[in-house]
């Protein structure tokens, strides 16, 4: 079947949070020679990933300068086949005396479908010093009777505001309270609908229901009209109807269908935007 609009999963990276550990020994400056002033050093010494495109993985890298003259430095990344980086280069410039304010950019790990469950090595290298993060890929679990299909899938949208990820609303996370900052989609066209939202998979799956957690207050901010739609063939197929929704938590159920996409059609939705915090989607028990 035809897919449409799927953003690529390494722009869908969500940056992780870097705790500073203490910096390595090894120090390196601009033009990639060693000397004592400047430090860097990579976070977190190890990484869990999975395959799911939309539970993406980073890894953080810092630079800091001890001295008292201002340099430019830089570091390489290289993962080891299949794992793919958002970037493999880090540049910036330091200015002296700056060791309590690092520069730190977050690199996002790509794990293909497909790639064996194992350790990979990712390899950060600045001058002469160099640190090996080792990403574990972890099995996908098997998903049962009762499992959420969407949970960790590529998301597809008709469009995403700057302030959000692509993935947001299929990241298991239904807390409101992260809304600002950490979970949701809202669509990036303000007072203009249909807007919509949606999961794909690589495979046919059979569905039959689907939950939907949308921003509250939900009769002025939350989404009010809409379409469950399947996926057939070249076109998008409506199996379930909402009107009027006042209600943060909309299950909707309806004969199954196989498909290898759902998404939420949007005719209207309270507070100028279409907003989700999380979607489900479910098959036969």
């Amino acid at each position: 079947m035809k897919k449409t609009l799927t953003a690529a999963a390494v722009a869908g990276v969500l940056t992780a949070g870097v705790t500073l550990a203490a910096p390595a020994q090894n120090a390196v400056a601009a033009g990639g020679k060693s000397r004592s002033d400047v430090v860097m050093w990579a976070s977190p010494a190890a990484v869990s990933a999975s395959e799911l495109p939309c539970l993406p993985t980073s890894v953080a890298v810092t630079l800091t300068n001890t001295g008292t003259e201002p340099v430019f430095a830089e570091a390489t990344l290289k993962a080891e086949a299949p794992l793919v980086l958002s970037d493999t280069l880090f540049q910036t410039y330091l200015p002296p005396n700056t060791p309590a304010h690092p520069v730190t950019k977050s690199f996002g790990v790509l794990v293909p479908r497909g790639t064996k469950p194992g350790t990979y090595d990712i390899t950060v290298t600045s001058g002469r010093h160099k640190e090996v993060v080792p990403v574990t890929v972890q099995p996908i679990p098997e998903r049962g009777p009762g499992a959420n299909l969407a949970y960790g899938e590529q998301a597809i949208a008709s469009s995403t505001h700057g302030n959000f990820t692509l993935c947001g609303a299929v990241d298991g996370d239904k807390d409101q309270s992260h809304w600002d900052t950490l979970t949701g989609w809202n669509d990036a066209t303000r007072d203009v609908f249909p807007d919509w939202y949606g999961v794909e998979w690589p495979t046919v799956r059979t569905v039959d229901r689907v939950e939907l957690w949308t921003k509250t207050p939900a009769a002025t901010s939350g989404i009010r009209d809409f379409d469950i739609q399947v996926r057939d063939g070249d076109t998008w197929r409506t199996v379930a109807q909402v009107v009027g929704n006042t209600e943060e938590h909309v299950v909707t159920t309806f004969p199954a269908e196989r498909t290898d996409a759902v998404r939420v059609l949007i005719h209207f939705a309270g507070g100028n935007y279409s907003r989700l915090v999380e979607l489900e989607v479910y098959g036969p028990q």
